[in-house]
């Protein structure tokens, strides 16, 4: 799908990828098409994307706080057995993460490989 879309649109500057699965896709796409000047962004995370950002075919992505999702998960559980009322929306938080920060510690926690 992602070699059909860079082919109808020669023009287009970047592609995001919305889950690993489809970041990865894409990355496959520029690499058979040979593309270049492509600006290319995911969501999550996992051995191939990281290894596209570190090697420079994408500029990064976008990861969940799993630290925080389970924090919060337990924190709002806690708060309703106590009959406490729950926000509508908790908001657990995300880290964009690039060639400059791939090895922060808060960073490297929320990756997979």
């Amino acid at each position: 799908m992602a070699k059909a879309i860079i082919a109808a649109h020669p023009d287009l500057k970047g592609f995001f990828g919305t889950n690993e699965t489809a970041a990865i896709g894409i990355v496959h796409a520029v690499q058979e098409l040979g593309t270049k000047g492509l600006t290319l962004v995911g969501f999550d995370s996992g051995k191939d994307q990281i290894d596209a950002i570190n090697g420079g075919l994408m500029a990064g992505a976008i990861t969940q706080d799993p630290v925080t999702i389970g924090y919060q998960t337990v924190k709002a559980a806690v708060d309703a057995i106590n009959g406490k009322t729950l926000p509508k929306t908790i908001d657990t938080g995300f880290f964009w993460y690039d060639k400059t920060n791939i090895t922060d510690p808060k960073i490297v926690a929320d990756l997979y490989q």
